[in-house]
């Protein structure tokens, strides 16, 4: 009796079967970078640091360079500088931060007493008894997880030794890249086969093209954000206008994040300062922050040197925030502008092809197009 021959194996099924296991090396491969990158994080956020800094201070070591002078020198004289204006800013930032810190203390105990009399009123119409029964449970609740807040108190110790760590760490680093970047890209580059090194170093050259741009587009970009909440502040009369001020023009180097966050604090501030109205104006300002940075000022200033989609910026910052915290909140975003660079020096190029063609033709190729165009 002749055997029955099997059905044939649908051909979606075949190519679902054959992108199901190449997504699940794929995901596999990332899950051990996570691990990975969760055990050795102490090296490669410096390290990463380092890089965002290099694009600021090797500039004007470089023109130090250019001039003849040592290496070292020149790399020492751009440290001692940035370190004077840091301590310039502190010195003039820090006193007036403190001064004002007495007097919000003063009008957040009658903001606070401002904001329980408006509870009362139109439109929540709430009881006093009520609102010291809330107060009441709230303090009940912090009492009850003194534990809890000890134990943070306990992470927060070891939190402030590893940034104390990576910051020491960083400035190392960043002091050998600028006094030695140009050896230590061509040793980088000689790790790979000869026939190889060109497209390193384009590779190379378009990655630290756009972490550069995005670096100083989000710099410019805070700067304004900053400018216009510290004067909308100054000008309503809000406390501490300058921290906030500048903890917007922090805020500009998390995406979409960042400014939302720093516009809510500041309205709370001034909610409890000055009153609704205020809060209101706040808000406002920062909405239109907002606006500037996503419509008018970031895509001027960014250019084409970083161009994402919001929501691609938006799962940056997401697995960024999972695998380190609010320091990988801060690196997703240029990581993920260095490697779209390197697709895109792929996409633009096949490097094989153009080797093919100079040989063919004993002509040298025509240089590859900037990530910028």
């Amino acid at each position: 009796m002749a055997q029955r021959s099997s059905p044939e194996v649908p051909r979606w099924l075949n190519t679902a079967a054959a992108v199901g296991w190449r997504l699940l090396i794929v995901g596999a491969g990332l899950y051990v970078v996570f691990l990975a990158f969760g055990k050795l994080r102490l090296i490669i956020m410096p390290v990463l640091f380092a890089m965002f800094l290099t694009t600021v201070l090797a500039p004007p070591a470089n023109w130090l360079k250019k001039r003849r002078w040592p290496a070292a020198l020149a790399t020492f004289a751009v440290f001692l500088l940035a370190a004077c204006v840091l301590a310039g800013l502190g010195f003039w930032f820090v006193p007036k931060v403190v001064d004002q810190f007495g007097s919000v203390g003063k009008q957040a105990n009658q903001g606070f007493k401002d904001v329980q009399r408006w509870l009362t009123h139109a439109p929540f119409h709430l009881k006093q008894a009520d609102i010291d029964r809330y107060i009441n449970e709230a303090k009940n609740q912090v009492n009850q997880r003194q534990g809890a807040i000890a134990q943070g108190a306990l992470t927060g110790v070891g939190l402030l030794v590893e940034v104390i760590t990576t910051t020491l760490l960083t400035l190392v680093i960043t002091f050998f890249f600028v006094k030695d970047g140009e050896q230590i890209s061509k040793w980088m580059v000689g790790l790979f086969a000869p026939e190889r090194s060109d497209e390193v170093k384009e590779i190379g050259r378009r990655s630290w093209e756009a972490l550069g741009g995005y670096i100083r587009g989000t710099a410019i970009n805070g700067v304004v954000n900053g400018t216009v909440m510290g004067i909308t502040l100054a000008v309503i009369g809000v406390p501490l206008a300058l921290p906030l001020a500048f903890l917007t023009f922090l805020g500009a180097f998390v995406p979409l994040v960042g400014a939302i966050v720093t516009g809510v604090l500041a309205a709370l501030i001034a909610l409890v300062a000055n009153g609704g109205v205020a809060a209101l104006v706040v808000i406002g300002a920062t909405i239109l922050v907002h606006n500037l940075e996503g419509y008018i000022v970031g895509p001027f200033v960014l250019g084409r040197a970083v161009h994402l989609h919001p929501v691609a910026i938006l799962l940056a910052l997401t697995t960024g925030t999972i695998v380190a915290g609010i320091l990988g909140a801060i690196l997703a975003v240029p990581v993920l502008s260095i490697a779209l660079a390197i697709i895109g020096y792929y996409r633009s190029e096949d490097p094989e092809a153009v080797a093919a063609a100079a040989d063919d033709t004993g002509e040298k190729p025509e240089p590859l197009r900037t990530a910028a165009g």
